[in-house]
């Protein structure tokens, strides 16, 4: 099963803050509605098509000014939006029907209808648009033989069974389909997006919008364009914001001394900043967010020494995720303690986590981190041995690097770590090519199942670099992804492939990235959740 692809570059979700423009002060709501909010990106918005959008400063753009079938609340929850109401399926899980709402419209005053859907998906999955997103729909019925050129694009599950009734035909029951229709599956009007074909999304002027805000003033190459309240959207009461103006700022120094001088009221900070405010006068600013994302090293099973499990495991034993977390990064990440990050599941018996179930699988101690160095060096036949860490090189990925080189170092006498830092688009064309010993790695999942990260270890799945290739882990993957266990089977037999994986160190978690914000008492309605940044509809002054 193919699932979401989402680098990220270990320093977090890419943060959102949150700009007051300067304007003089008036109490009446309309002119309160009518202040502009600026907001921050650390970098430009790459496309605004759905259906390519591959980074997450895009999709963040997108969820401002498109809307599909479900949407998230301000805590996070699905909950309906072109769909009328949240949906069960049928069909052993695997028929979604959906009746839209007649009130929802484009930008342009079109109606969203049924047809804006099919023609959507079937773009997606058609290999002419050479989309990169395409795991966002491959359950749907024939999506991938589709992608692969194997049927044609009007053969995909889903079908306009009116104007206003849509049928999704999925190949399996998948538990976490809710979350792909409230983030990751939006309409096109065909209409508008055929009159600019290939150059749909590549500017504010080649855009339409069905959600909140209408992207304006981008030309596609700008550090700087607008969310501007979309007169058409059909709950457009709700958004208490008319203007949204967005400028990048690389830097999170500037970011803070924005905040400091009152010029911004929310904006992400890291390290040292976060420390600083969890004791200094901005505490009760400060909001700190666990998120879907995982920080992890893959290992090279295709060369000897590293495909040593013995090694794997003196070098997991060797690492102080407590003491990283704490020391190195600062933010408000947490130390891993399985393959799926805490707050992704819950046992659906009891409500407990499913870290909480499984308990830490990656504890730190020298003494056993020295005897499966001595299991190693026997097995081995050497005393010493070199191993090259591959990592990208932004400062946090940099300063992780050197923490593990160091605890390496430090707890298996002999081993030497030399550290390589690129360019991450370096990285991933590194660790495609298998050239690497072990490496350090982000993912991020915009939906909650633990089988987004359990797949990093399976061999059927494209991020599984170091070709780890377990049967006995790939007979629970396929169990898992099959969609024919009960919710308790399946989150059983999820459990025991985060407790095999980190048995034979298929790969090695390190921590659960966190994003911490600061947030002036003058602006309400700001949420970020595991799954997302702020939605701007949600926000208002005070």
């Amino acid at each position: 099963m193919q699932t979401t692809k989402k680098w990220v570059t270990g320093v977090g979700l890419v943060a959102l803050g949150l700009v007051l423009a300067s304007c003089s002060s008036n109490s009446s709501q309309s002119s309160q509605k009518d202040k502009t909010l600026h907001v921050t990106a650390s970098q430009a918005i790459a496309t605004a098509d759905p259906n390519k959008a591959d980074d997450i400063v895009s999709q963040a753009a997108i969820a401002q000014v498109m809307e599909g079938l479900y949407t998230t609340n301000a805590n996070g929850k699905v909950v309906p939006a072109i769909a009328t109401k949240i949906v069960k399926p049928t069909n052993g899980g695997k028929t979604y029907t959906f009746t839209l709402r007649h009130n929802a419209k484009w930008s342009n005053g079109a109606k969203v209808t049924a047809a804006d859907f099919v023609y959507s998906l079937q773009r997606q999955v058609d290999p002419a648009t050479k989309s990169q997103e395409v795991g966002h729909v491959a359950e749907i019925e024939n999506a991938t033989a589709i992608t692969a050129g194997k049927k044609a694009v009007k053969t995909l599950g889903v079908k306009a069974l009116g104007k206003y009734k849509l049928q999704f035909t999925l190949t399996q029951k998948v538990p976490y389909f809710n979350y792909r229709l409230a983030t990751e599956i939006y309409p096109l009007n065909q209409k508008f997006t055929e009159k600019y074909g290939n150059k749909y999304g590549t500017s504010s002027a080649k855009t339409l919008s069905n959600g909140p805000y209408v992207l304006k003033a981008w030309d596609g190459t700008s550090d700087t364009w607008n969310y501007t309240k979309n007169k058409y959207y059909y709950d457009k009461k709700s958004v208490h914001i008319n203007h949204v103006k967005v400028s990048t700022v690389k830097t999170n120094s500037t970011a803070q001394n924005l905040f400091d001088s009152d010029a911004v009221q929310v904006t992400q900070i890291t390290g040292t900043q976060v420390a600083e405010a969890k004791t200094g006068s901005l505490k009760k600013n400060l909001q700190i967010t666990k998120l879907n994302q995982l920080y992890f090293m893959p290992w090279n099973s295709k060369r000897t020494i590293t495909k040593n499990a013995d090694l794997r495991r003196a070098v997991s034993y060797a690492l102080n995720r407590e003491s990283l977390v704490k020391n190195v990064l600062k933010d408000g990440s947490v130390a891993a303690t399985s393959l799926v990050p805490t707050g992704n599941t819950k046992n659906p018996t009891t409500g407990k986590d499913f870290n909480t179930d499984t308990g830490n699988l990656y504890p730190y101690s020298p003494t056993k981190a020295k005897a499966y160095w001595k299991k190693a060096q026997a097995s081995l036949g050497k005393k010493k041995l070199t191993l090259q860490l591959l990592t990208n090189d932004n400062d946090v990925n940099k300063s992780v690097a050197e923490f593990v080189q160091a605890a390496i170092e430090k707890n298996l006498k002999g081993v030497t770590v030399n550290v390589k830092s690129v360019p991450l688009t370096n990285e991933i064309s590194t660790l495609s090519k298998g050239d690497f010993d072990l490496a350090t790695l982000s993912w991020s999942s915009d939906f909650q199942d633990p089988v987004d990260f359990l797949n990093k270890a399976s061999i059927t799945n494209s991020v599984d670099f170091g070709k780890f290739d377990d049967s006995q882990y790939e007979g629970l993957i396929k169990t898992i992804t099959a969609g024919t266990q009960s919710k308790t089977a399946r989150y059983q037999t999820m459990q025991k492939a985060a407790k095999l994986v980190a048995e034979k160190q298929g790969v090695t978690p390190l921590y659960q990235t966190a994003s911490a914000h600061l947030v002036s008492s003058k602006v309400g309605g700001v949420h970020f959740t595991l799954l997302r940044d702020a939605l701007y509809r949600y926000a208002y002054w005070k």
